[in-house]
């Protein structure tokens, strides 16, 4: 078991604030907050330090929502941007210790993977050993955010943490509810996949699974037979309770999965695995047809409109719904116009704006100088930063003028 030991003070190190800062204004609602309190990244860089230092939970009043076309109601939390900021500036520093020991078919919320990678991997599973997912075993964890026991998941962090201001400062972030982690905090997805660590290397190393997913709290594993994949439930129901205070939903299932026109699918991180196709999931289906209608019916669609539909033609286009475009997507929507209107908009945005001016500040001629002003009688420099020879910028000039004369 390897420990970690001076994170600290890599947090509070001002290239990790300034990364920490970069991630933090992915999010439009963080922009929009710099902007009103007109904070430069040079203040931000300066304030996020005390941030770190003097940490302390903001009083949040949670709020309800209704996820997806279902309306599940989930209680999230909205962090400040200062809670932000520390957060990221926390995760860059934990990142080592998050991935060491990662699970490799751990699909939520890690960068450079996702449902889609999930997808792929599953459908080679499932067509190039059939016998051995022949059967499924479908289960998640039961209100998984609000469940993780505080005790156990701190006991973790000073397992492998060997540093008390870090630990203090984690503590914080912890303790902003009285159980569970919330959702809404950036940490949370970090803290759970990593707390799940250890779940995932016993149904692998300890009940031999050969083909297991996991999507934050929804697994699915194959197996050759109803009595082994049974088993394992029993198992790891047992390890849940025993080793992490979580327990099973009710609603897990064991079952043949389309063997030989038999059995039925597995929907599974927003999509229908069949033998032979994957479809989407029909609730996601019936988002984007309403979606479609939605934007048809307006005279001028947002930008948001437009990006979300989109993102509904990748998950069209990697699925074997194309029936379900034709009739229902593609009468109603031209992807063609979306394109283009984002890229015109994409050239206005703040990012672009900013990007374009620090552009014109940023060193092309290598390590040892810049070409900002090419063509320029007083802004030349050579590759080692020395001013060169005017004349030879003066002759050229004088040439162009003089050919431009005769020209006349």
């Amino acid at each position: 078991m390897k420990s970690y030991k001076n994170l600290y003070a890599i947090c509070i190190s001002e290239s990790n604030r300034r990364e920490g800062i970069k991630a933090a204004k992915h999010s439009k609602r963080i922009r929009q907050i710099i902007i009103e309190r007109h904070l430069s990244d040079d203040v931000l860089l300066a304030l996020s330090y005390d941030w770190i230092v003097n940490f302390h939970n903001a009083e949040h009043t949670p709020i309800t929502i209704q996820d997806g076309i279902t309306h599940k109601i989930r209680t999230i939390i909205v962090p400040t941007l200062e809670e932000l900021i520390v957060q990221h500036c926390v995760v860059n520093a934990l990142k080592p210790m998050f991935y060491k020991g990662m699970y490799e078919h751990s699909y939520a919320s890690l960068p450079k993977r996702g449902a889609h990678k999930g997808k792929k991997v599953i459908e080679k599973w499932i067509r190039h050993d059939t016998r051995g997912t022949k059967y499924v075993l479908k289960m998640d964890i039961r209100h998984f955010f609000d469940s993780v026991p505080h005790s156990i998941l701190k006991e973790k962090l000073a397992k492998y943490i060997h540093d008390e201001n870090m630990l203090h400062l984690l503590y914080e972030i912890i303790d902003v509810t009285d159980e569970g982690i919330p959702l809404g905090f950036y940490t949370s997805q970090w803290f759970s996949n990593w707390f799940l660590q250890d779940l995932d290397h016993y149904i692998k190393e300890e009940l031999h699974a050969n083909y297991d997913a996991r999507y934050m709290d929804d697994i699915a594993i194959f197996g050759r037979n109803k009595r082994e994949l049974h088993r394992m439930r029993m198992l790891i129901t047992q390890y849940l309770k025993e080793h992490m205070g979580l327990e099973l939903k009710d609603n897990w299932q064991v079952f043949l999965f389309d063997w030989n026109g038999k059995g039925r699918d597995l929907d599974f991180m927003g999509f229908r695995f069949y033998r032979k196709k994957t479809n989407l999931r029909r609730t996601i289906m019936y988002k984007a047809s309403r979606k479609a209608k939605k934007i048809f019916s307006k005279l001028r669609p947002t930008l948001y409109d437009a990006r979300q539909m989109l993102s509904y033609l990748g998950w069209i286009k990697s699925t074997n719904t194309y029936q379900m475009y034709e009739k229902w997507i593609k009468p109603y929507i031209n992807f063609q116009k979306l394109k283009r209107y984002i890229s015109k908009c994409s050239q206005l945005d703040d990012i672009s704006i900013y990007k374009k001016l620090t552009r014109l500040y940023m060193t092309k001629g290598g390590l040892y100088g810049t070409n900002l002003c090419f063509g320029r009688k007083y802004c030349m420099s050579n590759s080692y930063g020395s001013n060169v020879n005017n004349s030879i910028f003066e002759k050229r000039h004088y040439i162009g003028r003089k050919n431009r004369y005769e020209r006349n």
